[in-house]
């Protein structure tokens, strides 16, 4: 279990059209102290206004968000919301909690900034673990039962890396030490240990050899 570091709970804006979902995924988070959902917003220009008003740790954001306007399609409107928040360079972290669980929407979350991905089918806990990750550890987290249908070998193609990720695969693949790479990227022995652990859970491979074989098959190392 995590211990909150600070003395303040991770300070939430929750972006959701439906008042009963709010209400549901609220419950799960008001029993701890660790988390206060300060604002809610029904629509785009609501998410907006109180991005440019108020400063919050996390927003959890359905991907499907009306606007103001009348008739207009409410599908993916989360994704501008997530641009608005990368262009205008806004410290928060975007989790997304939606309907849609295939990987293409995934990936293109996170590609647009989001830090997380849930399915409105998530556990209480593990909605609680997402938050915490995201929130204290600073890591990308997506639903396990989600995260799985994008780890098969045959799916390789789907799976998203970063920039600092695809430097490590590339060292990885040259068979360069945990220590020497540590050195290369400036970054603590634990770190690489940790980057690397996520590289071989995104990828499905068992061993380093594993993973280069997979991501090599699969363009990642071209």
């Amino acid at each position: 279990m995590k211990i909150n570091q600070s003395n303040s709970p991770i300070k939430i804006l929750f972006a959701e059209d439906h008042r009963a979902i709010i209400d549901s995924f609220s419950k799960y988070l008001e029993d701890s102290e660790d988390f206060s959902i300060l604002k809610t917003a029904s629509t785009v220009r609501e998410v907006l206004e109180q991005l440019q008003m108020t400063h919050f740790d996390v927003i959890i954001l359905d991907l499907q968000l009306p606007n103001n306007r009348l008739n207009e399609d409410p599908f993916l409107k989360g994704y501008e919301i997530l641009d608005f928040i990368k262009e205008n360079k806004i410290d928060i972290l975007p989790i997304i909690l939606s309907g849609e669980e295939a990987p293409t929407y995934i990936i293109n979350s996170k590609a647009k900034g989001a830090k997380g991905y849930l399915s409105k089918k998530v556990e209480a806990q593990e909605f609680r673990e997402a938050i915490r990750a995201v929130a204290w550890d600073k890591k990308e987290y997506i639903e396990k039962n989600l995260f799985k249908k994008m780890t098969f070998p045959d799916d390789a193609e789907a799976i998203v890396i970063n920039d600092r990720e695809r430097k490590l695969l590339r060292y990885i693949a040259d068979g360069i030490t945990s220590r020497e790479i540590a050195n290369k990227m400036n970054l603590s022995n634990n770190t690489i240990r940790d980057y690397r652990d996520t590289l071989l859970k995104k990828f499905g491979a068992k061993t380093a050899a594993n993973l280069v074989m997979i991501a090599t098959k699969h363009g990642y190392l071209q």
